[in-house]
């Protein structure tokens, strides 16, 4: 393989201790990493200081927001950048990877700030990269807390499959193969090509959270398959086995306001008849409103999914709702 450059983009938001977990499991890659670029998407606990002790900030550099710094850290090149803001996950990830495809690097590998890769991750990913002629590589999530599957298929026609999951299909290990071509992936240790992503632009920051992963790989496909590299093992730090017959149904919050909106937004843009396109929103909303009645939340779910639903299908787009973290 020859020799390429490789910037790791890590977007975090209050999420310290796992954000220095993750950055220590790039710093141990066997491949060689070449640029760490950390977007604070305007934390407001100490990242800034532990990254500063740590090294990834100069010590007597003050810090404004939306400016790039840079400093090195056992000889690779580490990029900071502050943002005013928060702009969610989806603009977090938009505004990192258009910042980093301007600068001189062959390969972005994208990241949440609460994963954890094992040492040869990111060698697997590009050795299966290479072996399937793909420019775009991810990782698999599973391990003792997290069962990650291969999305092979997503099914853009048929209008009853109104709730984005129903559409995919998704085969689970113990995989054979080293690799498979999958339709969607998330943003949590994708490798891309960066002319690729010069090519594609930048991902929608119009859903602000949820979907702007799952839209950003259909975009690539248009140009590459996504492979899966069975082998390259990612942990997500915070994820935990639940017992799904015994989890209580909660009222519906802002996070179900965008999931709900995006999924809208997602059948519009990407359906391939008239009835996944108007159809099946209507009949997503209808869902939620049953499943509201039947867990005795209405009152409080009605408003979210009824502007969910006229946000979604008039596509408006951005924060709309203000998200309580």
């Amino acid at each position: 393989m020859k020799d390429e450059s490789v910037c790791v983009l890590v977007v975090t938001y209050n999420r310290v201790n796992t954000l220095l977990k993750t950055l220590q499991g790039i710093m141990n890659q066997n491949k060689k990493i070449n640029g760490i670029f950390i977007f604070n998407n305007n934390s407001s606990d100490n990242t800034e200081k532990e990254l500063r002790d740590r090294g990834f900030i100069k010590r007597n550099e003050e810090i404004s927001p939306n400016k790039l710094y840079s400093t090195s850290l056992k000889g690779i090149r580490i990029h900071y950048y502050y943002n005013k803001t928060n702009l969610g996950g989806a603009g977090g990830f938009a505004k990192g990877i258009g910042m980093v495809s301007k600068l001189n690097y062959n390969y972005l590998w994208i990241m949440d700030d609460d994963v954890l890769p094992e040492p040869d991750c990111l060698e697997i990913i590009r050795k299966e990269m290479v072996r399937n002629d793909a420019l775009v590589g991810i990782p698999n999530r599973t391990d003792d807390n997290f069962v990650d599957k291969a999305c092979v298929d997503i099914d853009f026609s048929d209008y009853h499959k109104f709730w984005t999951e129903m559409r995919k299909s998704k085969i689970a290990g113990p995989f054979k193969k080293d690799s498979i071509i999958v339709n969607d992936m998330p943003f949590e240790g994708p490798v891309i090509d960066m002319q690729l992503v010069r090519k594609v632009g930048i991902p929608d920051s119009g859903f602000f959270i949820e979907y702007d992963d799952s839209d950003y790989a259909q975009r690539l496909q248009n140009y590459s398959n996504i492979v899966f590299a069975t082998r390259a093992c990612l942990h997500r730090q915070l994820a935990k086995k639940t017992n799904a017959m015994n989890k209580v149904k909660k009222p519906y919050n802002w996070r179900n306001y965008y999931k709900i909106r995006n999924n809208i937004v997602f059948d519009k843009r990407y359906g391939e008849n008239y009835k996944v396109k108007y159809l099946s929103p209507l009949i997503l909303i209808l869902h939620h409103i049953y499943l509201s009645l039947k867990d005795h939340h209405l009152k409080v779910n009605l408003p979210i999914i009824l502007k969910a639903y006229y946000d979604g299908v008039m596509g408006k787009m951005g924060k709309r709702v203000d998200p309580d973290y």
